[in-house]
């Protein structure tokens, strides 16, 4: 289920510990003209490689490095730019874009590259109904002109073209395939990296696409290391074993950004952490108390946001309000301050008072208006999160305040996506981290994602659906204008906020930090994005160790500043926040017209930075 990225930074309850002594570490060579291997410590590993079936960030890293995409995004502010195409053209009436692809494309194997491809693809994770693709493929219809066009036509109106983000897959390779169990672990590609190599537990290894269409990376393989501790894998930054980490974990950050060696950089992208109640309207034994919105609100009235931003990140992030469904804030719920919940804990039991939800036999635990099923409520945490932890140790006594019993329960992601998919549940803590457009988000709580069938979960991990909001969704999905569509997603989001299936506790910053020893990052977007784990992952094409010389035609690089403020150590920006507490992609504040709306998967993280 991903949050695409829903994730966890281990703490020692769970978790494979990757040994240094079995994971590759190739520091930066010296000489240019040699190998350089360039190693990124991950605090979250590969859930699958399936676009079917993976759902977490570190996937999308994956996916990112090997497949692209028709259109590729700016760095700049999400714009389309070309990528597989080298151009593109619209129908007078907007429906059909005709793209004209890349001469001379090649997978990473030596075969074609054509129009083909990309109409199997679009075509086939429409017919199938794939996870990750199909609320971007629903409506349409790609047609193979000849080998480098390919004509893609949308049944209704589609703000998000000409951008169709869905990575495009080699027919040969994936043609034969049952999409419903393969692994996706191929080293078939079309980006600058394909994978090499992967010890699920410890690391895996992409190297260098001969094929790569675009500019020629520096390094020559990525190993991303995976770590179940933030702490080791932060002494393996700080001792040189690896080059860059995915996560600076809260209580590290002032040591990063003392370390000389070491550059920090704090990146938005929209993640939110969330408390989620299951409303009951999908699979599963829920308690019935959560089907009343009336319960579902007191909690929300019951949770201190305030502190656990302060707990969880050391107050660098933002209070949790409406549901983020973008990296970019223009989409944001706006809600009158007086009309917000806040933490009251004699507000929540007056609504549970005036639903008839009393402690009849005075054990301090309310039951149904009946008289009935004391309101006792799992709340699962993920076995490698300390933020779920951290989180829990707050909920339960506010629940209890307001005579609601909770037991905590500890599973992995892999067992809790289960748990979730099977609706056995009251509550669980995770997170999202949204696209840019928000089509994706907005989808996961239409009706059409309540799980039916437990071995192939929906994203709608609330088990809440109104006809009011699918009908809603349906709007939006196909409003042109811009500041019309706005408003039906403000619509939307108040809805949800209103009807409480979710508390978002707080959205957060991704926090990562490199070597100095390195140079050519790229953010997403420019100067508020984080340099690694965003949409487009560019900086693996431009980073290169200090010492070696950029070439002429390189994309980024530029000469070094002689004054201005520091972008990175000692300036976090107005509201910083660690994803040091959770990993599951994405990113960014550029507010961006319809058509330039990319990204519309989910990815889950698991830390906290979820």
């Amino acid at each position: 289920m991903s949050r695409v990225t829903r994730t966890a930074a281990a703490v020692g309850v769970a978790g494979l510990v990757a040994l240094s002594t079995a994971v590759p570490s190739h520091p930066a060579r010296a000489q240019s003209d040699d190998d350089i291997t360039f190693t990124v410590g991950v605090s979250q590993e590969i859930d699958s490689l399936n676009l079917n079936i993976g759902v977490l960030v570190a996937d999308y890293e994956v996916w990112n490095l090997q497949y692209m995409t028709l259109t590729d995004k700016s760095d700049k502010d999400f714009s389309p730019e070309p990528g597989l195409a080298e151009s593109w053209e619209a129908s007078n009436d907007g429906r059909t874009y005709t793209y004209t692809l890349r001469e001379g494309l090649l997978w990473s194997d030596g075969e074609p590259l054509t129009a083909e491809d990309v109409a199997w693809t679009i075509n086939t994770s429409r017919d199938e109904e794939w996870i990750n693709a199909i609320s971007i493929v629903a409506n349409l219809d790609a047609e193979v002109i000849d080998e480098r066009t390919v004509a893609v036509t949308s049944s209704v109106p589609d703000p998000k073209l000409p951008v169709v983000d869905v990575y495009v897959l080699p027919k040969h390779v994936y043609a034969d395939v049952d999409m419903t169990t393969f692994d996706g672990e191929t080293e078939v590609g079309s980006g600058p990296f394909t994978l090499a190599e992967h010890r699920p537990g410890e690391f895996w290894r992409m190297e260098k696409n001969p094929n790569w269409y675009g500019f020629e990376p520096y390094i020559d393989e990525i190993i991303f290391r995976y770590f179940a501790q933030p702490d080791a894998m932060f002494t393996a930054l700080e001792n040189g074993e690896v080059d860059a980490i995915d996560t600076v974990d809260e209580d590290l950050v002032d040591e990063a950004l003392a370390n000389e060696d070491i550059e920090v950089v704090q990146g938005r992208q929209g993640g939110f952490s969330e408390l989620a109640l299951n409303a009951g309207d999908g699979l599963g034994d829920g308690h019935p108390a959560l089907q009343d919105r009336a319960v579902r609100q007191a909690i929300n009235w019951a949770i201190d946001r305030e502190l656990l931003l302060e707990e969880n990140l050391g107050g660098r992030g933002k209070v949790g309000l409406g549901m983020p469904v973008s990296a970019s804030p223009e989409w944001s719920l706006v809600v009158p301050e007086d009309e917000q919940y806040r933490f009251d804990l004699d507000r929540a039991n007056e609504i549970l008072d005036e639903a008839g939800y009393l402690d009849t036999d005075g054990d301090d635990v309310r039951e149904m208006p009946d008289g009935t099923n004391p309101l006792e409520f799992r709340l699962y945490i993920r076995a490698d999160n300390p933020a779920d932890n951290e989180k829990a140790e707050f909920i339960v006594p506010w629940l209890a305040d307001i005579g609601i019993d909770v037991e905590v329960l500890i599973a992995n992601e892999d067992e809790l996506t289960a748990i979730i998919g099977r609706g056995e549940y009251e509550m669980f803590t995770w997170g999202w981290v949204p696209f840019v457009d928000p089509d994706s988000q907005l989808s996961y709580f239409t009706c059409d994602q309540l799980t039916t069938d437990p071995d192939s979960p929906g994203y709608n991990d609330a088990n809440w659906c109104t006809e009011e909001y699918d009908a809603l969704y349906e709007e939006q999905n196909q409003q042109l204008n811009l500041e019309r569509r706005k408003e039906i997603v403000q619509e939307m989001l108040r809805l949800f906020y209103d009807e409480a299936p979710y508390v978002v506790l707080y959205e957060y910053d991704d926090v990562g930090a490199h070597s100095t020893d390195w140079t050519g990052f790229v953010r997403q977007p420019a100067e508020t994005g984080p340099e690694l784990f965003n949409n487009s992952s560019h900086s693996y094409r431009t980073v290169r160790p200090v010492d070696v010389e950029p070439r002429a035609d390189d994309p980024v690089a530029e000469p070094e500043p002689t004054d201005g403020p520091d972008q990175t150590n000692g300036d976090k920006g107005d509201d910083g926040g660690s994803a040091g507490v959770i990993i599951g992609v994405i990113v960014g504040l550029a507010a961006i017209g319809i058509i330039v709306a990319v990204v519309v998967l989910a990815r889950r993280r698991s830390d906290d930075r979820e």
